[in-house]
């Protein structure tokens, strides 16, 4: 019985004293319970100090513990006392922090059960430090771990006490979790207030500034200082943009949210684009309280937006309109000139030869001679003209041309004027000149497309009369069109269909009249058309790329008719096959001429290659490497149509050739012309001193006949010797025929 009095003695004592302690230490959190509670406690604590002072009964002592007890399981924080690494004492409120159904279950469990692993050693260390007397009070907030495994935060603060005789840490503990959450958001609202790269402007209910962030300065130049406390432009607005500012207001009113774009002025009075998102904020009432705008500087973007614009209706080479430009601006002009009564003229402009430069000097040099031919047009147009690039090296020109005014005529004179002469590009100088067909509104067509097909058309047709012209559409020009896509579809089935045939003219000597070599001259025999000749479709098949199969198919069709020939012992010199540019840049040359002589069996030596002089001066070294490779296997080399290309007689010397054929336009003209005859006679003169044999080609009067023998010609091939033929009319007319002279 006095062991039990001893023990509540004890525990009244030192109730009273964690009481006072607690009370002084919960004293932050209780704040707002001791403004509903202040009496009562007063009341309590006299009452309690009066009874201590008196109370030497045991009846007494428990009354007291009874009413500290109820006093601390009813405190809306948490109680406790830690001693020996334990929970010595818990409330209700502790048990109810950390998860546990009752003070009881908290008593003797370590605190390592009730602390977050990476908290532990922090909180031990705050232990020791009040045990060891180093603080007398601490407070500190950590992460205790409740009994489901959840980590909570705690705001604790305590000292050291006497618990049972022993040394013990009591305590004050208080959920913070909510708080520390919201301080972390609200750091973390702070970082991003600050940091965000778009400007920020809090405003009250009547626009005024509140807050803005670094953001806002940087975008608008104007400082935190300056802007707070005035009213915000974006929301408000000048002049015209006051009423766009009224109605977002109104807008905000009711759906709590705007956005658009609208122009505002930097410190400095630069105007910019901005993307401005507006919400609201409402107090418990629903009255807006604030604004906060969110804005970006949409400068680049704008100009972003522009240049894609740009480039999508722009040529990024040239800067010219590409042809969705070019359509839609020629769209608006036909709607303006129908309205207007007046008439537009569209040229459609392709640079000559520009595929040489491109292959020969590379994309670089193609590309640098289109920029450089673009601003030659430019420099010929007026104003209100329109330039468009279509792609490749195809132009456009739009332009107002009044009835009867000539007007395109004369600017397709100086744009052919202006493209002949030289270029400079890369430190070569280069040629180039333009075809040009014209087509007018509305005469030749009423929309866009119908012009510019028309336009085509004739440039075209400017090509076919030898280029480096203009023409303007005619209407039997589509017709035109129309026969030489039908003559592309068929040229096309041509080969499979077996449709090709070689005719042969004959080649004499001069000097003894004896056949000496034959040529092999392509012929179609279209099965509705009949025998279609070489100039028909030979440029077409050039344009498609045919002409390489084709070349192939004559190679290996003249080989064989050559090794017949040479079977049958018919001496017939050589048979000459002629080589297109495209043929002779193709890269299985080599080995389709290897193939047609290996198939037949004809003698290499017996196969005359002609190349015309353009082609192999596009690209003079590539071609002195070819010729050499097919010299090598045995075949001779003739340049043909010789004197019509742009190299001097000194060139040849460069070129493994056997013979050059004379340019049939030079033999017409003798020997009554006396130009003719001097390039005649001159070309003969060189040739013979650097070894070569000479062919004269077109010879049709026997007067030319006896010029070319007397002038030291070796060979004449010509009308009066024999047109082109079959192969059997040909060995029918000359097979065993020797003539004493070709006079």
């Amino acid at each position: 019985m006095q062991s039990n009095v001893s023990r509540n003695r004890h525990l009244a004592a030192l109730s009273l004293g964690i009481c006072l302690g607690l009370l002084v230490l919960a004293a932050p959190y209780v704040a707002a319970w001791l403004r509903y509670t202040t009496a009562p406690i007063l009341v309590l604590l006299i009452w309690f100090v009066m009874t201590a002072d008196r109370a030497q009964s045991d009846v007494a002592l428990r009354e007291s513990e009874k009413k500290f007890r109820n006093f601390f399981e009813q405190s809306l924080v948490g109680l406790y006392v830690i001693q020996d690494g334990r929970v010595a004492y818990a409330n209700n409120k502790t048990a109810q922090l950390l998860s546990y159904d009752g003070p009881d279950e908290l008593i003797g469990v370590p605190l390592e059960k009730l602390t977050a692993p990476e908290d532990l050693p922090k909180l031990l260390e705050n232990h020791r430090k009040r045990l060891d007397g180093e603080v007398t009070s601490i407070r500190y907030t950590y992460r205790a771990l409740r009994r489901d495994g959840q980590r909570v935060w705690v705001d604790v603060q305590g000292s050291a006490c006497i618990y049972e005789g022993r040394p013990a840490v009591m305590g004050v503990a208080l959920d913070v979790t909510r708080q520390v959450a919201f301080e972390h958001q609200s750091r973390l609202a702070n970082r991003v207030f600050d940091s965000t790269s778009e400007g920020i402007v809090i405003t009250d209910a009547e626009c005024r500034i509140e807050a803005v962030n670094p953001a806002f300065t940087r975008i608008t130049g104007y400082g935190a200082e300056e802007a707070v406390g005035k009213l915000s432009r974006m929301m408000t607005g000048q002049g015209a943009q006051a009423k766009i500012n009224r109605d977002m207001l109104a807008h905000l009113a009711s759906d709590d949210h705007w956005q658009g774009e609208m122009r505002d002025r930097r410190k400095n009075g630069e105007w910019y684009p901005a993307w401005l998102s507006i919400s609201t904020v409402r107090d418990a009432d629903r009255n807006i309280t604030n604004y906060v705008g969110v804005f970006t500087d949409n400068t680049r973007r704008k100009q972003a937006e522009s240049r894609l614009q740009f480039l999508a209706s722009h040529d990024s080479l040239t800067g010219m309109i590409n042809r969705s430009g070019l359509m839609a601006k020629f769209s608006e002009e036909i709607h303006r000139a129908a309205l207007d009564n007046r008439q537009l003229a569209l040229l459609f402009i392709d640079l000559d030869r520009f595929k040489t430069v491109n292959d020969t000097l590379g994309h670089l040099a193609g590309d640098q001679l289109l920029v450089a031919a673009a601003e030659r047009m430019r420099q010929q147009l007026k104003g209100s003209d329109v330039a468009a690039r279509l792609g490749g090296d195809e132009f456009t020109v739009l332009l107002n041309d009044p009835q009867s005014s000539g007007a395109a005529a004369k600017l397709a004179e100086r744009l052919i004027a202006a493209m002949g002469q030289p270029f400079m590009i890369g430190g070569q100088e280069m040629f180039v000149t333009a075809s040009i067909g014209v087509a007018c509104y509305p005469a030749d067509g009423t929309d866009a497309p119908t012009l510019l097909k028309n336009a085509d058309v004739a440039m075209y047709r400017a090509k076919q009369r030898g280029r480096n012209t203009f023409q303007f559409f005619t209407s039997d020009m589509n017709t035109l069109a129309f026969e030489q896509l039908l003559l592309e579809n068929s040229l096309r089935r041509a080969i499979e269909r077996s449709e090709f045939e070689l005719h042969y003219q004959p080649q004499l000597s001069t000097a003894t009249g004896q056949l000496a070599g034959i040529e092999a001259l392509i012929r179609w025999r279209h099965p509705e058309l009949g025998l279609v000749l070489p100039g028909t479709f030979i440029t077409m098949a050039e344009q498609n790329g045919l002409i390489v199969p084709i070349g192939a198919w004559v190679l290996q069709e003249a080989c064989r008719q050559g090794k017949a020939w040479h079977d049958a012992g018919w001496e017939f010199g050589h048979i000459a096959v002629n080589l297109s540019a495209r043929q002779f840049a193709s890269d299985d040359l080599l080995d389709t001429i290897r193939a047609a002589l290996d198939k037949s069996g004809l003698p290499p030596s017996m196969l005359e290659l002609e190349i015309t002089e353009s082609t192999i001066m596009q690209s003079p070294q590539e071609a002195i490497s070819l010729l050499g490779k097919l010299r090598d296997m045995g075949v001779a080399l003739s340049i043909d149509d010789f004197g019509t290309g742009y190299s001097s007689l000194a060139s040849l010397k460069q070129y493994p050739l056997d013979s050059l054929k004379i340019d049939r336009s030079f033999v017409k003209g003798t020997p009554d012309d006396a130009d003719d005859v001097a390039i005649t006679e001159a070309i003969i003169a060189i040739a013979r001193k650097m070894g070569l044999k000479v062919v004269a080609e077109g010879v049709e009067t026997t007067e030319q006949a006896e010029f070319l023998r007397a002038a030291g010609c070796d060979l004449a091939q010509g009308f009066l010797f024999g047109r082109p033929a079959s192969a059997s009319d040909l060995e029918r007319q000359w097979r065993g025929v020797r003539l004493a002279s070709v006079a």
